[in-house]
C-alpha cells in the first residue's frame, strides 16, 4: 500500500519537513485533534503512533507531554520524513519499519497508541486495531481519526470517484466502515469510555479562514452526515491484559 504514498514523502524529503506552526489547514485540523486528545492524554511513559506518515500529530504529542515517541510506517520514506520532522522540533523519535497488522513491540508496553488517516485504508481494519490494542497498556489511552468513503461538502469534488470504486488511488484502499464498526470493535476489544467525535463539516475552498465558524458544527448531527472525519478516544480497561 505505501507505494502510492511514497511520491509524496519523497517530496518531503527533498523539500523540508512540515512546519507545525504555519497557518495551513493541516495545522488548524492537528490542533483540533490535540483538543481532542489533550484531556486524556498521558504525562508520561511511551507513545507510538502506527502509519506514521510525516509524524506530525506524534511530534505535537511530544510537545505536549514527556513522552517517549515510537513512529511506526512500512515506507521507509515516510520514516525519514518522521526523522525530519522530529529533528526540526527538536525531538527524539524512534522509526520501525513495520507492517501495521504485525507491530513488533511488545504487548502491553505502551501508554498511548495512535494513527492519523490509517485504518480506513484496510478492508479488515479489525486486524490494525487488534495489534494496536495489543500494545496498548491496560489502562492506556487509543486514539485514532478516520477518513471514510462517504458524501461530504469538503470531499464533494470525490463524490463520483467514490461512487464508481472504493480506491483512493492505486493500491490504496478506502474503507466506508462509520462510527459505530469502530465502537463495536474497541468494545469488543477490552476498551470503554469509547468517545467519537464526527468533524469537518466547510467547504472545499477558502477552509482555513471559516474553519472557526464552521468547527461549532464538530460533534453534532450536521458533522455525522456531512462531515468528512471523525476521531476516536477510548482507554483500554484496567484488567484487560493482551497476550
Amino acid at each position: 500500500m505505501h507505494t502510492s504514498w511514497d511520491a509524496s514523502w519523497q517530496g518531503m524529503v527533498e523539500s523540508e519537513p512540515p512546519d507545525l506552526e504555519a497557518p495551513v489547514l493541516e495545522n488548524a485540523i492537528d490542533a483540533l485533534k490535540m483538543t481532542f486528545l489533550r484531556p486524556v492524554l498521558p504525562s508520561q511513559g511511551v507513545a507510538v503512533e502506527i502509519g506514521c506518515g510525516s509524524a506530525r500529530l506524534l511530534a505535537r504529542v511530544g510537545q505536549a507531554a514527556r513522552l517517549g515517541l515510537i513512529a511506526v510506517d512500512t515506507s521507509s520514506v515516510a520514516l525519514r520524513v518522521a526523522t525530519q520532522t522530529a529533528e526540526r522540533n527538536g525531538l527524539t523519535m524512534q522509526c520501525i519499519n513495520a507492517d501495521a497488522r504485525s507491530i513488533p513491540l511488545p504487548a502491553n508496553s505502551a501508554d498511548l497508541v495512535l494513527s492519523g488517516g490509517l485504518l480506513e485504508h484496510f478492508p479488515n481494519p479489525e486486524f490494525v486495531l487488534r495489534e494496536m490494542i495489543r500494545i496498548l497498556k491496560p489502562g492506556g489511552i487509543f486514539y485514532a481519526d478516520v477518513v471514510p468513503r462517504k458524501f461530504s461538502v469538503y470531499r464533494i469534488r470525490e463524490a463520483w470517484r467514490m461512487l464508481r470504486t472504493p480506491y483512493l488511488m492505486p493500491g490504496v484502499f478506502e474503507s466506508a466502515s462509520g462510527p459505530s464498526f469502530y465502537r463495536e470493535q474497541l468494545t469488543a476489544l477490552g476498551c470503554n469510555t469509547i468517545e467519537i467525535r464526527s468533524c469537518g463539516v466547510y467547504p472545499p475552498y477558502g477552509t482555513l479562514r471559516l474553519l472557526p465558524l464552521t468547527r461549532v458544527l464538530d460533534g453534532t448531527l450536521f458533522a455525522d452526515l456531512l462531515g468528512w472525519y471523525f476521531m476516536i478516544r477510548a482507554r483500554k480497561k484496567e484488567d484487560w491484559h493482551s497476550p
